[in-house]
């Protein structure tokens, strides 16, 4: 569930959705392999070995007001598990507590996760349990901190439904937008979604000339484009350059968006593709999202 758009984009009017959750599945307990009857949905899971699981909700608080919820596998053992099972949509499975170990390592947290001992409750009819408590010490602080929620969710390259600022280099970072994977493509990063793609690269000036200087050389070879298809913001710092053209791939019309932020020494570089042409603001967006961190 996630609440609507509450708020506009300064650059380029777009309406920004905040999430209050990201859901990520988990399909299976570690080291568990799947057979052709099991079920990756279903609530509960038996291994031939015997081992039982249930189905668990492991929330933890980013920063923005998000919530990354998992959803694992609680190990239980068959007690609580048939207990577990004979309450499932019935009256006495509101309120049900279950006690046992946490079934799997979850990225970014490396600190052998699986095999915690936890407690989990169920909060609603129409919710699994939650894990609400461990005594191990790096759940504890998942359970109870609220953690950074780019650095959390730069971990996972799949589509997100909030945008992220992701560290391209250690002193240069640009939004990855909603809805966009992630990737490395030849030492670039590269986003992309339905229709659109990003690829940016880090560049570095060791003769540490001026920015005009070093954005001279990198326009060298760069196709001429009228005036109104340009952009150039100089500042006290850089110089952000930006220029635009349609051009046909494989039969297609594209338009293709190519940007540098020049600094003394070093510059971001931005290309950006689309389809529709409506989407330059988006571009334009993409571009004024870059920051340099000193």
């Amino acid at each position: 569930m996630t609440t609507p758009p509450v708020e506009q984009c300064a650059c380029c009017g777009a309406a920004i959705n905040n999430p209050d959750r990201v859901d990520l599945t988990v399909l299976m307990p570690d080291g568990a392999v799947a057979s052709e009857e099991t079920d990756p949905n279903a609530a509960f899971l038996r291994l031939e070995n015997g081992q039982t699981f249930v189905r668990s909700l492991l929330p933890v608080a980013l920063t923005g007001g998000t919530t990354l919820m998992y959803m694992t596998w609680l190990e239980v053992g068959d007690g609580d598990f048939q207990r577990a099972f004979a309450a499932w949509r019935d009256s006495s499975w509101e309120g049900l507590v279950l006690h046992g170990t946490l079934a799997n390592e979850l990225k970014p947290w490396t600190g052998a996760l699986r095999g915690a001992e936890v407690m989990a409750t169920v909060g609603a009819m129409d919710e699994p349990p939650t894990i609400v408590n461990s005594d191990h010490a790096l759940l504890h602080r998942m359970l109870t901190e609220t953690w950074d929620r780019d650095v959390v969710l730069n971990w996972f390259p799949d589509p997100l439904p909030v945008a992220i600022r992701t560290r391209v280099s250690r002193h240069w970072s640009v939004e990855r937008g909603e809805g966009m994977v992630a990737g490395l493509n030849g030492g670039s990063w590269c986003f992309g979604a339905a229709g659109r793609s990003v690829f940016v690269d880090v560049l570095t000036d060791q003769q540490r000339r001026s920015p005009a200087e070093f954005l001279h050389e990198l326009l060298e070879g760069a196709p001429e484009v009228p005036e109104e298809q340009t952009l150039i913001t100089p500042t006290a710092d850089d110089i952000t350059h930006a220029f635009w053209l349609d051009t046909v791939v494989d039969g297609r019309s594209q338009r293709d968006f190519y940007a540098h932020v020049v600094r003394e020494g070093t510059a971001l570089s931005l290309g950006a593709f689309f389809a529709d042409p409506e989407d330059r603001n988006w571009a334009l967006h993409m571009l004024r999202s870059v920051r340099h961190h000193a």
